[in-house]
């Protein structure tokens, strides 16, 4: 066998190769392409939220809010939105925590009390607690010097009635009604940043239990009731209540008691009667 021949039969079996493999590849199945979509994002709002856990009674500022994008699809008309209250923060700053907030969650107005609202005052409250307002001028609340969050002493002084020391004269007695209750405010102004100096009022309200509030009011019927201001370092712990009522005395008791040689004495707010020796001493 020649070489050309031997060239020609290679070249043959090359092209039958080729044609061979070219009629695989056409045969075979294309592959799947994968086609990638783009996400759609559902639209968002912005919506006022709590940065972190707030309590009730707390009072706000402006770092404990923020806006949060929100699906639009799930924002309830009570929700705080940035298109519709832009200057929320702002608006908010300085308002009461009414009913917990958890972190993230949205802001609702009936949530928060802006201060001076109605029901800003009863937010105000430590649980138990109740407001009472008592009468107030520069004389008997130190100059007006007396501002809200302060702690003050309640004094009370009255007249006493000549019956009760027999006959010896009555005189002005000045007795300390609940000690380191804290003042909630002065007339209508709530927070001790909202006033520069002094400040005074008409009306003080106190943070006071329902003992306390029941001893106070009394000590406003009965005479002029004075606010003795307490130090900032003196200012730990809830009020005290310090005097205890005593029920006034009764005809008999005052007729069996008359003539003797006793003198009504008033200690830690409990009355006392001690007899005397002879000469009064």
């Amino acid at each position: 066998m020649n070489s050309a021949r031997i060239l020609i039969l290679a070249l043959a079996a090359v092209a039958a190769a080729a044609a061979a493999y070219f009629v695989y590849r056409s045969s075979a199945a294309p592959e799947p392409q994968i086609v990638e979509r783009p996400v759609e994002r559902a639209p968002a709002v912005r919506v006022l939220a709590a940065r972190g856990d707030l309590e009730t009674g707390q009072r706000v500022s402006a770092s404990d809010l923020y806006w949060q994008p929100w699906p639009e699809e799930a924002v309830s008309p009570a929700y705080v939105t940035e298109s519709r209250s832009p200057d929320a923060i702002g608006e908010f700053t300085g308002a009461i925590v009414r009913a917990s907030i958890a972190q993230g969650e949205p802001i609702t107005p009936r949530k928060l009390v802006p201060a001076g609202e109605s029901g800003f005052m009863s937010a105000v409250l430590s649980p138990g607690m109740r407001a009472v307002a008592v009468p107030l001028s520069a004389e008997t609340g130190a100059g007006g010097f007396i501002l809200p969050n302060d702690r003050v002493d309640v004094i009370v002084t009255y007249e006493q009635d000549g019956r009760e020391s027999y006959g010896r004269g009555g005189g002005f007695i000045a007795e300390t009604v609940v000690e380191n209750t804290r003042v909630l405010a002065i007339d209508q102004i709530f927070g001790e940043d909202e006033e520069e100096g002094a400040v005074v009022g008409s009306t003080a309200t106190l943070e006071l239990t329902p003992d306390q509030a029941r001893a106070v009011s009394l000590a406003v019927a009965r005479g002029e009731v004075s606010l003795a201001l307490r130090s900032l370092s003196d200012g730990e712990g809830g009020p005290r209540l310090s005097v205890v009522e005593v029920p006034a005395r009764t005809e008999a008791e005052v007729d069996r008691d008359r003539g003797r040689n006793t003198m009504t004495v008033y200690r830690y707010g409990q009355r006392q009667d001690v007899a005397l020796g002879d000469g009064g001493q």
